[in-house]
């Protein structure tokens, strides 16, 4: 929570600041939050969180995975860290619920820095790309994602095998 307060108006959400509060902290009350650290000195370089399930629909449509706030600290926003983030975070949601098949998040509609990224993601077969109220709602199928990441951790293995 101290890591997110420090770094709270560079998550872009357009809402008050309760709201801000509640969507940040729902992963630690109702789903699984994750801490990224640097490999050089373990400092908190980054967090993500999820529910399952969605608050429209009282958390019972289970089948939807929500990430409710991923940050990564611009510095290391270029680097494998944030695929190695990814990829440890669809473990988790695998992991917690294996009948998960859609991961969703929400975004401000525009974000053109992070847009090159999202457009990869909504360019995955299944996947929708929805604006309500100057949000984007990204739709992803879990498993086109987790195959899309997968061809990075195979090229991940192979170099931690040639060390």
């Amino acid at each position: 929570m101290k890591f997110l307060l420090r770094h709270f108006t560079d998550l872009n959400l357009p809402y008050a600041f309760a709201v801000k509060l509640s969507f940040v902290s729902s992963p630690l009350l109702f789903g699984k939050a994750m801490l990224i650290l640097s490999d050089d000195d373990y400092d908190v370089v980054g967090v993500a969180g999820f529910v399952y399930g969605t608050g429209t629909n009282s958390y019972e449509d289970r089948h939807i995975c929500q990430v409710e706030v991923a940050y990564l600290r611009p510095e290391y926003r270029r680097t494998t860290l944030f695929m190695q983030g990814l990829l440890t975070l669809l473990g988790e949601i695998k992991a917690g619920s294996p009948e998960v098949e859609k991961v969703q998040f929400w975004v401000a509609e525009g974000q053109s820095e992070e847009e090159r990224l999202f457009s990869k993601f909504t360019a995955l077969p299944g996947s929708e790309r929805h604006i309500v109220n100057g949000l984007a709602c990204h739709q992803i199928p879990f498993r086109g994602l987790e195959d899309y990441c997968s061809r990075f951790q195979r090229r991940y293995e192979t170099v931690e095998g040639s060390k």
